[in-house]
């Protein structure tokens, strides 16, 4: 009897799991019509003590919400203005659908903290 119990439940469990696996696509996995800037590495980005903190300050002379990213940007150029340890300098690039950049911080002598974007990721296959 037992036995019998077990059988039904397990024949239920696995139908259940089929039916969620047939599920209809959502549709929301079309390719990234935007270029992304994300803050890279949390640990050594973000946290103190472990370097200098990058920021993003302006995007095209407008302030960004998101000053740690994610950023989305339309392709094309823009300019974005990014902050390292109180000092600031501009970036122009043209960014293309599907690019995924992130923070690179390069420390170079008596000028201190210089933030710059890498390319970690290129445009849609």
């Amino acid at each position: 009897m037992r036995a019998n119990i077990y059988r039904i439940a397990c024949a239920a469990l696995a139908a259940i799991l089929v039916a969620g696996c047939a599920s209809p696509h959502s549709g929301n996995r079309s390719p990234r019509t935007t270029a992304l800037i994300m803050s890279g590495d949390v640990v050594s980005y973000g946290s103190p003590g472990f370097g200098p903190r990058v920021s993003i300050s302006e995007v095209d002379g407008k302030p960004v919400a998101e000053p740690y990213g994610p950023l989305e940007l339309a392709p094309g150029r823009h300019t974005i203005k990014l902050a390292c340890d109180g000092s600031t300098n501009p970036h122009t690039l043209t960014v293309a659908a599907g690019e995924v950049y992130q923070f690179l911080v390069r420390t170079a002598g008596a000028k201190g903290c210089v933030a710059t974007l890498a390319r970690v990721r290129t445009t849609n296959p």
